[in-house]
């Protein structure tokens, strides 16, 4: 099953403050504040996963993933909203539920646009490597994987290369929290990454972090890219609800010449 979701919006901010220059958006609340987005089933078909239901915490949310549903490897990819070349930092924000967690887990990508193109669904292990959905592996691509078979489990990939395994916290089984993945990026390239749980959404309720320390990823070329969620059931499954998804991401241009100044740094072009 694949469906596009033909409802646009603009970025809902977009601000250059002094020194700063940000591009922020509400990529989805499911109630028609959305970016353009492709759900797609690519493994059983989905029967009651992969739809758009009510009364989630502000209204609408997609149901990626379903408890009773099996061999599931469900997808929900955003089309590109801004160029992000030269970014320095950039922050994912999602408000999340899970209930009947045996199998499998889920991912959030940050995919390499020029790579993987501007739009569509892309399926993890499509350039050769693990094609699990709760792992997040795309090339040049940066992926967190919430894995819940045999405990939960989280790791941090960059072009298929993951770090160690750490366990996290879910909020409570049939209770909506969130979560929030933070990147900052320096000019050689150096992706420092950090993960946090909330019992409640919104970022709020009590915080549980996913890595005991930041996450190190090097060389990063990663340059435009766009944001993907993966969830996967297996002989065992899970349910997975997602609400109030965002992404922001930053660049610095203090001279205001529309280079970024990572860039400049690098090439000594300040």
């Amino acid at each position: 099953m694949k469906i596009l979701n033909k409802r646009t919006i603009l970025p809902l901010t977009l601000a250059a403050i002094a020194n700063f220059e940000a591009t922020g958006a509400v990529l989805a609340d499911f109630d028609g504040n959305d970016a353009v987005y492709a759900i797609d089933s690519v493994k059983t078909p989905a029967f009651n996963a992969n739809q758009i239901l009510t009364d989630g915490p502000t209204g609408s949310y997609l149901h990626l993933l379903d408890g009773g549903e099996g061999d599931a490897g469900n997808y929900i990819s955003f089309d590109s909203v801004t160029p992000t070349n030269g970014w320095t930092a950039a922050s994912f924000k999602m408000d999340f539920r899970t209930d009947l967690v045996a199998a499998d887990g889920f991912s959030v990508a940050f995919l390499d646009s020029e790579i993987h193109g501007e739009t569509g669904v892309v399926r993890a292990g499509s350039t050769a490597l693990d094609g699990v959905e709760e792992r997040g592996l795309y090339s040049n691509s940066i992926g967190v994987g919430f894995r819940t078979f045999n405990g939960t489990n989280a790791t941090v990939n960059y072009n298929g290369a993951q770090g160690i395994d750490s366990q996290y916290v879910l909020p409570d089984a049939g209770t909506w929290g969130s979560m929030e993945i933070t990147m900052d990026r320096d000019a050689n390239g150096t992706v420092a990454l950090e993960a946090v749980v909330y019992s409640e959404p919104g970022q709020q309720g009590t915080a549980f972090p996913v890595f005991t320390e930041a996450q190190t990823l090097e060389n990063v070329t990663l340059e435009n890219f766009r944001l993907q969620i993966a969830g996967r059931t297996g002989g065992s499954s899970m349910t997975l609800d997602i609400d109030n998804i965002e992404l922001n991401v930053s660049a610095g241009d203090s001279d205001g010449d529309g280079l970024a100044d990572r860039w400049e740094e690098q090439y000594g072009l300040s």
